[in-house]
Formats: C-alpha cells, sequence, structure tokens
C-alpha cells in the first residue's frame, strides 16, 4: 500500500487554516454573548419600571395612612409627611436616595431620616425617562391625575378635623365625618379608579418585555447553533494538523525525543523498534542512522565484556577464599584486598582500602605487630603462622594469620597474607568456662535433662536445695521431687508446654529428700541443636516457700476480715465479678446488703468487747444457713453482703432473704446477756436490662437497703431498676443543664407587653431559652421542671436576674429606659440568703434604678410557707424592688394573696383570655378577677392576646394592658428597640370604646424574666 508523505508547507497551509477557524469561533462566542446579556438588559429594564410604578402606587398608599393615622391620632407628623409625599412625588422636595415601601417607616418619632435626600425630579419626568412606551405613559398619567383627585378629598378631610370648634360634641363628629370621608365607598372607588390603569401599565410591560426577550433569545439561539458548528470545525482542523504533524514526524514527540537521547548515550536499540517507522519520516532516518551506531556499540561492548569476564574470575577466585585475603608492597602498603577483609571496617570498602597503610587502618599497638611481622617474613624469606588480637571500629576480634613474601626475580616486592577470624571459637571457650563456672556456683538449683526428661546432670545448689545428691537424682525425672500438695495435671502441662512451646514457667509445690515440702519457682526451657531438634532441657528452681507463706498471709489480710474472718469488701468484689462472668440467662444471682437494726445500742450500754462477740457469734449463725456456693462477707461495722447464686428464679432469693431475717432476729447469749438485734436487708438481682458491674449491684441493694430502713426495719426491699434508670436519667439531664449554664449557652428573649388602647410600649415578658449546640432551640418546658427543686434551679434563677440588669443597662446606654420583672419560684424565694444575694446584684449594677426590677411570683408557689414569702417581700421592697402575682387565678387561695402579699400587679393568666370569646364561665372569671383587682388597687395585665378580637374584648371589660401573639413573638434583646420604634396598634382598638375602668398608662411597665417560664 502507497503511504502518502505531506510537506511542511502543507503542514503550515493548514496550520492557517485553524487559525481562522479559531478567529471565527472566538467572534460567534462574542456574540453569542452579547445576545444574552440582550436578554438580561430586557429583565432588568422590566425590573425597573416596575419599582417606578410600585411608587406611584405606594405613594397612594402612603398618603392614605398618612391622613388616616393623622385623623385618627391628630399628631401633625402625619400631616407633615403627607404634604411632602406630595411634594416629593411633584418634584417640589428633594428625592430620598432608595426611595422604597419602608422608607416612611423608617423615620422616627424626631423626623430623623434614614437615607440622605437626592435631587428633584417629579415622578411622571422619572417615568419618561425611564423609557415607557406611549400607551404606557397614558395609563400612568391617568394613574396619576386620579392620585391627585384623591389627595384632593383627603386635604379636605384632615382641613374637616382642624375646624375650630368649642363645642366638644361638634368636634367628635367632624372628627368622624373626616373618618368615614377616608372610609367610606366613594373613597375605595376613587382608589380603585387608581389602581386600575396602574394594573393595565404592568400587564402592557410585561407583554413589551416578553416581546424584547424573545427577539433576543431567538438571536442567541441561531449565534449558540453557529458557535457549535465553528467548535466542531476548529475540532477537525486541529485534529488534521496533528495526523499531518505526526505522518512527518513518524512518531509521537516523546517517542522521537526519547530515540535521539537514546543515541547520545550510545545506547543500542532493537532492530524491530527501528524497523517500525515510516518510510521517508524523521523517524526512519534516525533509525537507520542507529543500526549503524548498533554495529560498531556491539563490537566494543564484546570487547569490554571480556576483560570484565577475567576480571571477575580473579575477583571471584579471591573473594571465594574464606580468609582475609591481602597483597602489600615492600613498604607495606595496600595493593589488593578481597572482600573479606573489607568487611572488618564498617565505614570502608575494597577500593577505599587500597593505597592505605596499617597505621592508617588500626591503632598504634596492633599497626606495629604488623609491620614487625612483615619484616620478620622479608628478612627470614619464610612464612609465617601468628595468633594475635585485633580491635576493630566495633568490637575486639581474634585472628590466626599466614604471612608469606612474595618474590619478583629474585626480590622480594611485598607481603601476600591470609587470616582467618577465630573469634567464635575463641568466645565459645571462654562460654564453655563461664557456663561451668555459673553452673557451679550458681544460687539456684539446675537440673538438665535429655529429651526424654531424665536428668543427666545437677549442680551444687541443686543438693543444698533438694537433699539429694547428684548421683541420686541423676538417671530420674523430675518427678522424683513430686509433692503430695501439687496435683498430677500441673506436670502433665508442664511437659505438654515444652514440647510444644520450648518453654514452662510457673510454680510447684516439692518434697525434699528429707520429706519436707517446699514451693518451688521454676523455669523450663528446651535446648536446640544446630537442625532445630531437642537436645536437652533446662530447669532452673528456687526455693520460695518463705515468699509465699508472706504472700498468703498478706492476701489474708488483705481479703478477710480480721475479726469474724468472713470475707472482705475486695474478696466480695472478686467473687461477685467472677460470678457474674460465669453467670447464664437461665439462672438467677441476688446480691443482699444487710444492715443491724438495734446493734449500735448494744455497743453503747454494753461496751464495744460485748459487741464484737455478738458479730462473731451472729456471723457464724447467717453463714450456718448459708449453702456452700453462698457467700456472706462483712464489709463495714454493722454491715454485711450476701450473693445467692445459682437461683432459679426470684421467689427462691426472697425465701432466702426470709430465712435470714429470721436467723438475725433470734436473741444471742453473750456472757450473762441475752441480746436480740434485727436486720434492713436491701436486695437486687442480676441479669438485669442494662450491663451491670459489681460494684453497681453493690450499690443498688445499698440503696434499697437504707429504703427497707425508711419502711420501718425489720424487712426487705427489693431495688427497682426501672426507677434507677429514671433517676440516672434526670441526674443526667441536671449535669447537662450544669454545662449548658457553665458554656453560657442560656439566652433571654423578650415579649412585648403594650397599653392596646394608646399603643404605647409598656415592656417586655423576657422568656430563658436554651441554645443547645446540637438540638438547636431548647424550649424550656422540656428542662426546667427537672431543677424544679433543685439548686441548680436557684443558680439558673440568679443568672436570670444579673442578665436582667445587665440587658436594662444596656437599654439605659442605648436611650431607652424600660422596667424588668423576673419570675421566682417559691424554692427560690425560700433561699436564706436570697435578699443578701439580690442586693449584691443591684448593688453590682448600680445604674439600674433598683425600681426598674419586679420580681414575680406564681399564685401556687407561694402556699407552703406564706409567712416567710411575705417577709421576703416587704424586705425587697425596702430594697426598691416591686412584686407581681403571676398567672392569678389557677390557684385556690386567690383572696389570700390579693390580702397579704404585697404585689402590686395582678397577671390574667392566659387560659382565661384564650377562651373568653367562645367560654362564658373564662369571660365572667376575667370580669371578677378585673373587678378584685379594682377594689384591692392592684393594676392588672392580660396574657395570652392572640387576635384582634382578644384585645377589643380586654379593652371594653375595662383592661388596657396586654401581651401575646397577637402583639408580638418572644425576640432577642436586639430586635426589641427596632421593634418598638415601628409597631403601630390594630385601628380598631385605638378607635375602641373603651370601659370604664381603663388602667392609666403607669400600670406594670415591665419586663418579665422567668427561669422557669412556660414553654411560649
Amino acid at each position: 500500500m502507497q503511504v502518502k508523505r505531506y510537506s511542511t508547507s502543507e503542514l503550515t497551509l493548514r496550520f492557517w487554516a485553524a487559525s481562522a477557524l479559531l478567529l471565527a469561533f472566538s467572534v460567534i462566542f462574542v456574540a453569542y454573548v452579547s445576545a444574552e446579556k440582550r436578554i438580561d438588559g430586557a429583565n432588568d429594564q422590566r425590573v425597573y419600571s416596575l419599582k417606578i410604578i410600585g411608587e406611584l402606587r405606594q405613594s397612594s398608599d402612603d398618603l392614605t395612612r398618612m391622613v388616616r393615622s393623622y385623623i385618627a391620632t391628630g399628631e401633625q407628623r402625619y400631616k407633615n409627611h403627607f404634604n411632602e409625599i406630595i411634594s416629593i412625588r411633584n418634584g417640589l422636595s428633594a428625592r430620598p436616595v432608595n426611595y422604597h415601601q419602608v422608607y416612611w417607616d423608617l423615620v422616627d418619632d424626631n423626623n430623623n431620616r434614614p437615607r440622605p435626600a437626592g435631587s428633584r425630579i417629579a415622578l411622571l419626568d422619572l417615568m419618561k425617562a425611564t423609557g415607557f412606551s406611549d400607551a404606557e405613559m397614558v395609563a400612568l398619567q391617568q394613574a396619576k391625575i386620579q392620585s391627585d383627585l384623591l389627595a384632593v378629598i383627603e386635604q379636605k378631610a384632615m382641613q374637616l378635623l382642624e375646624k375650630t370648634e368649642s363645642d366638644p360634641i361638634q368636634k367628635e363628629r367632624n372628627k368622624q365625618q373626616a373618618l368615614a370621608a377616608v372610609f367610606d365607598q366613594n373613597y375605595h372607588q376613587a382608589k380603585m379608579a387608581i389602581m386600575q390603569p396602574i394594573a393595565n401599565v404592568y400587564a402592557l410591560v410585561d407583554q413589551r418585555t416578553a416581546k424584547q426577550v424573545d427577539d433576543a433569545m431567538f438571536y442567541a439561539l441561531v449565534m449558540r447553533m453557529l458557535f457549535i458548528l465553528s467548535g466542531l470545525l476548529l475540532f477537525y482542523s486541529l485534529w488534521d494538523i496533528k495526523r499531518v504533524h505526526n505522518s512527518i514526524l513518524g512518531a509521537s514527540v516523546s517517542h522521537l525525543y526519547d530515540q535521539i537521547k537514546a543515541m547520545g548515550r550510545g545506547e543500542v536499540l532493537p532492530g524491530t523498534q527501528l524497523r517500525k517507522a515510516k518510510p521517508g519520516s524523521i523517524m526512519s532516518w534516525l533509525g537507520a542512522t542507529q543500526l549503524r551506531l548498533n554495529s560498531s556499540i556491539q563490537e566494543r561492548q564484546t570487547l569490554i565484556q571480556k576483560l570484565q569476564q577475567k576480571e571477575q574470575y580473579q575477583r571471584t577466585l579471591i573473594d571465594s577464599l574464606p580468609f582475609v585475603v591481602w597483597l602489600k608492597d615492600i613498604h607495606g602498603r595496600y595493593l589488593e584486598v578481597n572482600q573479606k577483609f573489607a568487611e572488618q571496617f564498617e565505614h570502608l570498602n575494597m577500593s577505599q582500602l587500597v593505597g592505605k597503610t596499617d597505621a592508617e587502618l588500626f591503632d598504634p599497638q596492633q599497626a606495629l605487630s604488623h609491620v614487625v611481622h612483615d619484616k620478620q617474613v622479608l628478612t627470614s624469606g619464610q612464612p609465617q603462622l601468628i595468633r594475635s588480637q585485633h580491635k576493630t571500629e566495633t568490637q575486639m576480634r581474634w585472628f590466626e594469620t599466614y604471612k608469606a613474601p612474595v618474590l619478583v626475580d629474585q626480590d622480594y616486592v611485598g607481603t601476600v597474607g591470609m587470616s582467618r577470624d577465630v573469634t567464635l571459637e575463641h568466645t565459645a571457650d571462654n562460654k564453655l568456662r563461664l557456663s561451668a563456672s555459673v553452673f557451679t556456683h550458681a544460687r539456684e538449683g539446675i537440673m538438665i535433662t535429655d529429651p526424654q526428661g531424665v536428668m543427666i546432670d545437677v549442680n551444687q545448689a541443686f543438693t543444698e536445695i533438694t537433699g539429694y545428691s547428684a548421683k541420686q537424682a541423676i538417671g530420674c525425672t523430675p518427678r522424683l521431687l513430686q509433692s503430695e500438695h501439687q496435683d498430677e495435671h500441673a506436670f502433665s502441662s508442664m511437659w505438654q508446654s515444652l514440647q510444644q512451646q520450648g518453654f514452662w514457667s510457673g510454680e510447684l509445690w516439692s518434697r525434699k529428700a528429707s520429706g519436707e515440702d517446699f514451693f518451688q519457682s521454676l523455669t523450663f526451657s528446651a535446648v536446640l541443636d544446630d537442625k532445630g531438634q531437642i537436645q536437652h532441657y533446662v530447669g532452673l528452681f528456687s526455693d520460695v516457700t518463705n515468699q509465699y507463706q508472706q504472700q498468703q498471709y498478706l492476701e489474708k489480710i488483705a481479703l478477710y476480715d480480721a475479726m469474724t474472718g468472713l470475707p472482705n469488701r475486695s474478696a466480695l468484689t472478686k467473687h461477685l465479678q467472677l460470678l457474674i462472668k460465669e453467670s447464664s440467662s437461665e439462672q438467677m444471682l441476688a446480691v443482699a446488703y444487710l444492715d443491724l437494726d438495734g446493734f449500735k445500742e448494744i455497743n453503747d450500754r454494753h461496751g464495744h468487747e460485748t459487741g464484737d462477740q455478738f458479730l462473731i457469734a451472729l456471723s457464724e449463725r447467717m453463714q450456718s444457713q448459708l449453702a456452700g456456693t453462698e457467700l456472706l462477707a462483712r464489709i463495714g461495722g454493722d454491715e454485711f453482703v450476701v450473693l445467692l447464686p445459682a437461683l432459679t428464679d426470684k421467689k427462691a432469693g426472697l425465701a432466702k432473704i426470709k430465712l435470714l431475717l429470721d436467723t438475725v432476729a433470734k436473741p444471742l447469749k453473750i456472757d450473762e446477756w441475752v441480746l436480740s438485734v434485727s436486720a434492713s436487708i436491701g436486695l437486687t438481682f442480676y441479669p438485669q436490662t442494662d450491663a451491670t458491674e459489681a460494684e453497681q449491684l453493690i450499690r443498688q441493694a445499698d440503696h434499697a437497703m437504707y429504703q427497707a430502713k425508711q419502711d420501718g426495719k425489720n424487712r426487705c426491699h427489693v431495688f427497682d431498676t426501672d426507677y434507677a434508670r429514671s433517676l440516672r436519667g434526670h441526674q443526667e439531664t441536671i449535669g447537662e443543664i450544669r454545662q449548658a449554664l457553665a458554656r453560657k449557652q442560656f439566652v433571654l428573649f423578650y415579649q412585648p407587653k403594650v397599653n392596646m388602647h394608646s399603643g404605647e410600649v409598656m415592656g417586655a415578658e423576657a422568656l430563658i431559652r436554651w441554645m443547645h449546640p446540637r438540638k438547636g432551640m431548647v424550649s424550656p418546658a422540656l428542662f426546667l421542671p427537672a431543677i424544679e427543686q433543685h439548686s441548680l434551679g436557684v443558680e439558673l434563677g440568679y443568672w436570670v436576674i444579673e442578665e436582667a440588669l445587665r440587658q436594662l443597662a444596656e437599654w439605659q446606654r442605648l436611650g431607652m429606659t424600660i422596667p424588668v420583672s423576673v419570675n421566682i419560684s417559691a424554692y427560690h424565694l425560700q433561699q436564706l440568703d436570697f435578699v443578701n444575694r439580690l442586693q449584691l446584684l443591684l448593688r453590682f449594677y448600680s445604674e439600674v434604678p433598683a425600681s426598674l426590677l419586679q420580681l414575680e411570683i406564681l399564685e401556687t408557689s407561694a402556699l407552703n410557707d406564706l409567712t416567710h414569702v411575705q417577709a421576703v417581700m416587704q424586705a425587697c421592697i425596702r430594697s426598691g424592688v416591686s412584686f407581681a402575682l403571676d398567672d392569678f387565678g389557677t390557684g385556690y387561695s386567690s383572696l389570700t394573696y390579693l390580702k397579704r402579699l404585697p404585689a402590686k400587679v395582678l397577671k390574667i393568666d392566659q387560659s382565661f383570655v384564650r377562651d373568653m370569646l367562645v367560654d362564658p364561665d373564662d369571660l365572667a372569671i376575667l370580669k371578677g378577677i378585673i373587678v378584685l383587682a379594682t377594689e384591692f388597687k392592684r393594676e392588672i395585665i392580660a396574657e395570652g392576646v392572640e387576635t384582634t378580637e382578644h384585645g377589643e374584648m380586654l379593652l371594653q371589660l375595662g383592661c388596657a394592658l396586654a401581651q401575646g401573639y397577637g402583639i408580638a413573638r418572644p425576640m432577642p434583646a436586639e430586635q426589641f428597640m427596632p421593634w418598638k420604634k415601628a409597631w403601630l396598634p390594630p385601628l380598631v382598638w385605638a378607635t375602641a370604646s373603651p370601659g370604664s375602668e381603663i388602667q392609666s398608662s403607669g400600670a406594670d411597665n415591665t419586663l418579665t424574666a422567668n427561669p422557669q417560664h412556660r414553654a411560649v
């Protein structure tokens, strides 16, 4: 097949074609991006147009809101805002920067503006500059005209309100007419006349924008197709360039580069690899050149290999000798050494040793010895055999050296030598002598046996320890020393371990020749020959009888009660652990904790000696009632523990405990006294649902024993595992709350309280929240009940008081002064140091007046000690702090509280407020509470206002202060001030007819912070 060849000019032509395609590809891409931007521009124009249209609508809504607020309140600022909105829309006043929907909501009572003023431009002129179509502008002008006409009506309504009237009734009529003018049907129709053209403009803008977007998208689609086509052509052009380029080279660039590198290094490449190149290519030319070079390279390599092979033969001959071999000249300089010679030096190889002298390699004494021997050989002309020791870099070694002179042309030109390292033989000889000395003089007994266990040698210490002479022992097995106190299994296990593992170590009872038993510590090891076969066994032992007896004595002291001889707590725990480990699911284990009732009186009346005798006798009596597998232990003065294993069921354990109770209750005669006690027993069983350790079982029985004492003594109480599990969960919750308090995970949220009639923000109730790192925000209902009667609840209460005072100080610094109340539990209030700690906190935050802090107590929480609560409240009031009764009406002693507790505020529970619109009973209770508060001259505030209707009803009943979701949800402290500035009450509250007993605005200006508060 004919292979097509390409010239470099064809490659250049293809390169320019690819460049042109790349340029076209770039131009089309730019056009495509421009089309996409036209789509974005059309959408941006639509958004801006809708914003301008929305401003016309919003200005009309703002005018309506201002005129209604002015008529309802009579405040001049609303009229000023009304006139300013018209001036800005008509271009008479400067237009604020970013003038949007919430601008007027951000203007505060001091007329501070949220944004700077911009240029003056009428809204219609701004619309014309925006680029609206003629039809859109006609509709916008129509909406503007209708809005101006509505503004005239609104101005007339304000003028009606401003008429000077001396008659209050006529003045009220003018106000009602003005309100009707901005709320009647005509007003709403005029409002619709504004909104209809605006709605039409919205539709026209959407149509215009949709057409612009469709045109731009079609253009973008065309550009996208051209972009893809040009990309494919460019890809094909680049592929064609690569194909032509590879054809000219005949191989890849990397392959060509590797070929040139190989030629530069003089490497020989296989001929098959060189013949693969395409004819006429660069690679083909390189291949031909390489073939010519290969021939000359191979000839040179053949000569080198022959020389190297001859040298290798000589080196192999020298290095294969098992001796150190060297050759020196007449001056003692090394001319040649073998590998064995170099191995003497860790940091020098053979080439580094050539040319050196003995003085450079050895210490002076050794070097001098070598030089002297060399001279003797050269002088005598006779070889010598020398035995010497040499110190290398790491150790001292022994050598046996043969030296001979080198004769060339009847002249001695140097010496040749061979040396053998005999260090191992020398060391082995020394070890044999040392082993013999150790064997003879060792204080431990040593016995050596053959592979069958027959003793073949023993040392002198063996005879001194056992009493058997070497003559008596040799030929016997170690069973010669076997004692009746040691079972047969120990010897069988020892020899089995020796045969399988080659080693055994342990302690055995043995018997001396005299018949006396002794306790020996024995180690047996197998000694192997070069083939890994057992050659003999070596046993090393010593008499440790005294140490064993001392250990047994110490263990008895550590594990047994000195007076009764019963196991103590340590022995009990070990035995119980063993029973737990060996227990099965088919049987039960009982642990009984027994404490004597009345034993202290025996000690006090008859003395401790009599008491000790009584305990010993009682222990023996109880022990007599137990089976062999059952255990009685004394763990303290008059406290015992009984272990009852292998029970079929709990009834069997209870029957055994009943027997023990009867046994303990029987009188005992000690000397001339007849003494008797009873027992309180706590009982627990194993296994349990949860994994249980020995100490835990003992603690469970201990807890149950205390319960038995509380129940009347002389009885048994079974531990309740379910209650214990619940108690552990309660303790874990308390621990987690304590950790959260230390890590500052608690925060206060604030729910505003307002005067619904005037709209004034009077305060807020602050609610505690737990910001849990894993669970998120946790409701107080999930954690406060766990610490209700716990000291941790008191600490959390003090934290809430301090946090409330800190927030008061922060708000004062920001210019807002508002009281705060904190809900205190009866348990907290009854702490002896409550007043002192409260006064300490007030002094710490001295910049906060004490009158701003109010303490709130639940009605039901003061029932336990009303007199004490009253005294604490009086002490706090003298410090400037006031009180409120929370959830009033839910307890059964409300009248008592009204009469005796000095609380100036009553908080109506939200349960009455929430259902008063549908439940006549709740409404009646609510009315009664309001009447009671009035008669007792108390201020009231209602909780749970969730709808406008709730507030309207409360106002009619004469209660103006309220809080609830219908006003605001709880919020973080940093959000409270912005909310306070922006809040406006529903119009129906401001215009509602108040009841005859509406409270003054000074009532309960407080915030409430409750460390045990309900979850809201």
